[in-house]
């Protein structure tokens, strides 16, 4: 047992080692008293076993009780104390209350330490229970109260046959756009006033922080009532708070997990935390726990570790789609897509691992892959006669890591290809992160010939705002409008003010997702320039894009496709 786990121990039970003390302290001052008398006097050396009881107290009482047993100390060694038994003196006054001060000065200095010490290891245990920031309890605080339930309140004096209880991690989505605008102090305010907002709303509950910017709340539930005590919950999260005399919004998101009493503290809150994890992710308010979460997370973690050597195993490679002019049916280009065949699981869609790829630094070494394959790709078909170019989808996170515009160039002179073979599929939502940084890395791209194209657009944030700063070639129409084309007169709208918008500013448009010979018709009759889908072709391998192309000649018809 270290210092530390032994003035734990002592504090732990310091109320039961006191009342234990108080007859052993009075017993030894007795002893002390007896045994000097017995031995002949104050002038031998047994008076200083006093020191004992003196240096007990102080430890045990602190203080005050050092200094009174101090004082009853040198009373008993005091003016009734001879200094020779044999012949009968006393001392002098001066004496023994020299004696009493030196005694008092001990136990006074034992107390102060004891005290001390004491009151340290109290500091310690609060600040490792809480936030010191916010003085809000903490994740330990909230593990320790889950191991016990001691100190949970019930919600009335109902006695619940099975102990029910909902742990919500609640939290501040744009954390990141508070800090940058007000500083961190802004996410300190949040958190309190939130927790006060939680804990006048229910006065049962416990609030946690269990993050920077994450409350978990912790309280007995019934099974009836979870519903509308979350819409309750979140509701109250959502109200602006005021921070430097202004309304400062909280993009609040929230998990949750209900359980039993037996269940695992950690494992509460983990599961918690998973649900909330999924809502960030989906962009859902509310996400309830579900085995399928954790099951999907740890294949997806899983996957990510895999990912790396994927690439150096020779397991991820590119299909191709074709995309054609509508006007003539020249297959004009392709899109790069990724495939992953993995040795147990088979063919991993690329839904599974790229978005969560996005929000790490893979996402680099995925996208230089990508482009490293499909320039060298572009190169042998431009060797073996087919003249098409190649799109790959990038992410503003690779757009504007330092060195990609000096990467793509210096593939570019590698294979010595123009730059106008090489398109980049930027998404819409993705721009809005950075757009001043990601314009001003855009012209550079297209200082060098390289086509850009603004993917999935409609279905992210509003870019029209900036559309016109934008240097862009290509403006992708979502598919999701394309589908609906022959059923819904809204796509039908939207397709024709995105296709006259890009006339007007001179931009190329292309819908993806055409599978049906209507469809097709269709965008063309609305002036759509260009068309991508399963209906011209599904991505295939390199290969067999090229027999596809040298049977089309190069020139898609719409006559020998099916339905």
């Amino acid at each position: 047992m270290n210092a530390q786990q032994w003035f734990e121990w002592i504090d732990q039970y310091h109320r039961k080692m006191q009342i234990i003390a108080y007859p052993i302290i009075l017993v030894l001052i007795i002893f002390v008293t007896v045994l000097v008398l017995n031995t002949g006097g104050i002038k031998f050396g047994y008076s200083h076993s006093m020191y004992i009881p003196i240096l007990l107290a102080g430890f045990l009482f602190g203080q005050r009780g050092g200094v009174l047993i101090s004082l009853v100390s040198g009373l008993a060694l005091g003016p009734y104390m001879p200094i020779d038994t044999i012949t009968g003196e006393l001392q002098l006054p001066e004496n023994w209350l020299f004696r009493i001060g030196i005694f008092c000065i001990i136990g006074f200095l034992a107390g102060l330490a004891s005290d001390s010490t004491r009151a340290y290891q109290r500091k310690l245990r609060w600040l490792l229970q809480h936030n010191n920031a916010t003085r809000l309890p903490n994740r330990v605080a909230l593990l320790k109260h889950l191991e016990t339930f001691e100190d949970l309140p019930r919600q009335n004096t109902q006695e619940y046959p099975q102990d029910h209880f909902l742990l919500a991690v609640i939290c501040c989505d744009n954390e990141i756009e508070l800090k940058s605008a007000f500083g961190s102090e802004v996410l300190e305010r949040v958190m309190i006033e939130l927790a006060e907002r939680f804990s006048t709303l229910y006065d049962d509950a416990l609030t946690y922080q269990t993050d920077t910017a994450q409350l978990s709340v912790l309280l007995r539930v019934e099974s009836g009532g979870v519903d509308e005590l979350l819409k309750m919950l979140l509701e109250c999260a959502k109200e602006p708070i005021f921070y430097n005399h202004v309304k400062i919004h909280i993009d609040a998101r929230m998990g949750y997990h209900c359980f039993k009493r037996h269940e695992s503290p950690g494992k509460s809150l983990y599961l918690a935390e998973a649900a909330l994890t999924v809502a960030r992710q989906t962009s859902r308010e509310i996400v309830v726990y579900s085995p399928e979460i954790t099951l999907e997370t740890e294949q997806n973690i899983h996957l990510l570790g895999e990912l790396k050597h994927a690439i150096q195993n020779g397991q991820l490679s590119l299909h191709y789609q074709p995309k054609v002019e509508m006007a003539t049916g020249h297959i004009y280009g392709v899109e790069a897509l990724l495939r992953w065949e993995h040795p147990t699981q088979g063919n991993i869609p690329p839904g599974r691992f790229i978005p969560r790829a996005e929000q790490s630094t893979l996402i680099d070494m995925i996208t230089e892959f990508v482009l490293k394959q499909a320039v060298s790709q572009l190169a042998t078909w431009q060797k073996a006669g087919i003249k098409v170019c190649v799109s790959v989808n990038v992410s503003t996170r690779n757009l504007l890591k330092p060195g990609f515009t000096a990467f793509i160039t210096a593939l570019l002179k590698q294979y010595n290809l123009n730059g106008e073979l090489l398109e980049l599929e930027i998404t819409e939502g993705s721009l809005m992160l950075d757009m001043r940084r990601s314009i001003d890395e855009l012209e550079r791209l297209r200082e060098l010939g390289i086509l850009i194209s603004i993917d999935d657009f409609g279905t992210g944030y509003s870019s029209l705002q900036y559309l016109h700063q934008l240097p862009i070639s290509v403006l992708k129409i979502d598919q999701s409008f394309v589908r609906r084309l022959t059923e819904d007169q809204g796509a039908i709208y939207i397709l024709e003010a995105a296709i006259m918008l890009a006339h007007k500013m001179a931009i190329t448009s292309i819908a993806e997702g055409v599978e049906t010979n209507e469809i097709y018709e269709r965008l063309h009759n609305l002036g759509c320039d260009k068309a991508q889908g399963y209906l011209i072709s599904k991505p295939i391998s390199a290969l067999d894009f090229e027999k596809w192309y040298q049977a089309q000649q190069g020139v898609f018809q719409l006559s020998e496709t099916r339905v």
